[in-house]
């Protein structure tokens, strides 16, 4: 019931709460016992005055025959319901006569009788006759009357101290919030922090020792954001210098080059192809000699201009100037769209040739990249491509590599998505939790579930993330492409509800070790695909391991705002957030601050040029960014034992890549046919150690 502990107002009321009983209950029972004293001294007062009057009435008859009188006048007092008891026996012990009043109602409750029971005392009077003593005289008086009147002044005394006890108890009531109120604006603000939000408190508490605290605390968060802005001024600072083009604004070469390495890398991952373009401005050197080197810097402006637009166009796409009359973008695009960005990119051009430009306003070349091809032999085969399109007037610039991807058409790809998606809209989406993971075994022929752990610098295992590749007839197909053809053909909800069903489905062999699941960007925002994540989380979570949601940095800072409702959200149920790809957009890094995330993994770019000494300090501050804030960093994409040693001697948290531990798929940890009850706890060693075979 209290298993985050129990609050400190919660503390104090309760305290504040017994005590007050306690101090009421003590209170009333002090009261009523008091007055029970009272009364039992009054009754034995009365009873031993009864005794001496009715035994001096009664002496002057002690003879035979004046004992009736003597018992008459006994009748007379008894009668009056004040006696319990009245009774006199001789010199010889002989009882003349006795009266008892039977026992009766009180018009009191039973338990309250059986608490403050009142014990009359039978008193006694020597009866003389003359010189010589006659008998003794026993009289009782009877309890009913001061029961009731006990009773009668418990209520009162209940009622007065109960309305003491409620005034008292709103005093304290209204003493304590304004006591505690401040206490829970710091507690907002402890929270805050927590969970990356920096804030400052506005209130001034009136208790010093609070104020104290706030004071604290305000100054601390004031030197985390200085710190962080600092910080953050200085890597946005040494980003520009390093992999920003000063004239226009765009990535230069450098940072070309280190994307394409990663992207080349990702492949061993996903299977995606991308395409390498190239642009140049056939103008330019002769707007230099006539014009002058003014009019030259606004033609290669204009051009960043002209080319930027029709890049914003294009899905994962970047712009990149790479000396003074070039430019080169990267873009992973799919066989069906690349002809026609080829064709926008040649209409865009030839619209801005004019008179002004003698040799034409640009040229446009466009190739795809081979697996394993280097950057120069693209580029040679891009400026060959050129060069051709100069002299041959040529308006398109796609290049045909004579790649080994085997193509296919509308209709292949339909029945492909199909067999994808239809099979969990009609046996899965609706299904009972308890058949979910008998629904899912169908997935095995179409899906496989890969893995690739996280270690720290202790070879433990910080997390494994986990991806799926799709196959079909023996056949793995790119990743990208079956995205971008199931969100042309409006079945990407669905398929990518069936791709986290057989995760969930696989993971369910997993106890213990951390697994982050990727969450792509259209997923993320999309608040109908969400609901059904965290539903289905919900229903199934008993059964999974620790997970964690991992999405990329454009994903994240395409709305903030529903950024920060998905990871809200996956905090609730107890799942850590991871943002990939940190960096990758040379933009500010302030949007981190206030998001409350556990990893991030810089991009790619930065881990494949970490041997330089600027890439290095840069990596360097962006770490103490994040580890300002409480978020651990890690480096993905480590190829070799040497990079992974920059990153040991930099503090990095996590190291990823094949250079470590290679990308495994999951059946061969544990076999398709495991029984489903099976589980287990994945180890280091259920993945190949490519730097021990290095080694060797």
């Amino acid at each position: 019931m209290f298993k985050q502990g129990m609050s400190l107002r919660l503390q104090l009321y309760l305290l504040i709460g017994c005590l007050s009983i306690f101090s009421f209950s003590t209170a009333i029972y002090h009261n009523v016992s008091n007055m029970r004293s009272y009364l039992n001294e009054q009754l034995s007062s009365h009873a031993q005055g009864a005794a001496h009057s009715l035994g001096l009435s009664m002496s002057p008859y002690m003879e035979e025959e004046g004992l009736v009188m003597a018992q008459t006048m006994t009748n007379a007092i008894f009668d009056s319901g004040y006696y319990q008891h009245i009774s006199f026996t001789d010199i010889d012990g002989v009882k003349q006569f006795e009266r008892v009043n039977p026992e009766s109602n009180f018009a009191v409750p039973d338990w309250f009788i059986s608490g403050f029971t009142l014990h009359p005392p039978v008193m006694t009077s020597e009866v003389s006759d003359g010189w010589r003593i006659a008998g003794i005289l026993e009289v009782q008086s009877h309890a009913g009357t001061s029961y009731y009147a006990l009773w009668d002044h418990a209520v009162s005394t209940f009622n007065v101290t109960l309305v003491q006890l409620l005034v008292a108890l709103l005093l304290v009531y209204f003493i304590l919030k304004a006591v505690l109120t401040p206490l829970s604006s710091i507690v907002q603000q402890a929270e805050s922090v927590i969970q990356k939000r920096f804030s400052l408190n506005t209130v001034r508490p009136f208790t010093s020792e609070l104020r104290t605290v706030v004071n604290a605390i305000n100054r601390m968060v004031e030197n985390i954001q200085r710190s962080f802005n600092e910080q953050t001024q200085l890597a946005e600072t040494l980003s520009k210098q390093v992999y920003i083009d000063p004239h226009t604004g765009l990535p230069n070469r450098r940072a070309l080059l280190t994307k394409f390495e990663s992207i080349q890398a990702e492949y061993e991952r996903h299977g995606d192809r991308f395409y390498l373009g190239l642009v140049s401005m056939t103008s330019l050197q002769v707007i230099n000699d006539k014009e002058g080197y003014g009019c030259g810097d606004e033609y290669i402006l204009q051009g960043a201009t002209v080319l930027s637009k029709q890049i914003e166009q294009m899905h994962e796409s970047q712009l990149y100037r790479i000396s003074g009359s070039e430019f080169a973008f990267i873009s992973l695009l799919t066989e069906e769209s690349v002809k026609v960005i080829d064709t926008q990119f040649a209409n865009s051009l030839t619209i801005e040739n004019g008179e002004y430009f003698k040799n034409g306003f640009a040229k446009h070349a466009l190739t795809r990249v081979n697996h394993h091809e280097s950057f120069t032999d693209a580029v040679k085969r891009l400026d060959n491509q050129l060069v051709h399109n100069q002299y041959s007037e040529a308006v398109n610039g796609l290049v045909d590599p004579e790649s080994i991807y085997k193509n296919h058409s509308r209709e292949e790809w339909v029945s492909i998505l199909t067999r994808f998606t239809e099979y969990f809209k009609n046996e899965i989406s609706h299904c009972d939790p308890k058949d979910f993971s008998i629904k899912c075994i169908p997935f095995d022929k179409i899906f496989d579930l890969m893995l690739q752990p996280v270690v720290d610098n202790k070879q433990t295992i910080l997390y494994v993330e986990s991806f799926v590749r799709f196959k079909i007839k023996g056949e793995t197909l790119s990743t990208l492409d079956v995205f971008a053809m199931a969100e042309r053909l409006g079945v990407i909800q669905e398929l990518e509800q069936a791709v986290i069903c057989f995760i969930f489905y696989k993971l369910q062999h997993i106890e213990h070790t951390q697994v982050a699941i990727n969450i792509s960007k259209r997923a993320m925002h999309n608040p109908v695909f969400t609901d059904w994540l965290f539903d289905l989380y919900q229903k199934l979570h008993k059964t999974l391991p620790p997970l964690l949601y991992e999405f990329n940095e454009s994903a994240a800072m395409l709305s903030l705002a529903s950024t920060e409702l998905f990871i809200r959200r996956a905090k609730q149920s107890n799942i850590d957030i991871v943002i990939e790809r940190f960096g990758s957009n040379l933009s500010s890094f302030c949007y981190i601050r206030n998001l409350d995330i556990d990893f991030v993994k810089i991009d790619a770019s930065y881990v494949h040029d970490i041997a330089e000494a600027d890439t290095r300090f840069f990596v360097q501050t962006l770490t103490q960014i994040c580890h300002g804030i409480g978020i651990k960093i890690i480096a993905p994409q480590v190829e070799s034992a040497t990079i992974g040693a920059y990153f040991t001697l930099m503090n990095i948290d996590g190291l990823q890549g094949n250079g470590l531990y290679a990308v495994q798929n999951l059946s061969t940890i544990i076999p398709a046919n495991t029984p489903q009850s099976w589980t287990c706890t994945l180890h280091l060693n259920d993945f190949s150690n490519s730097l021990d075979n290095e080694a060797e």
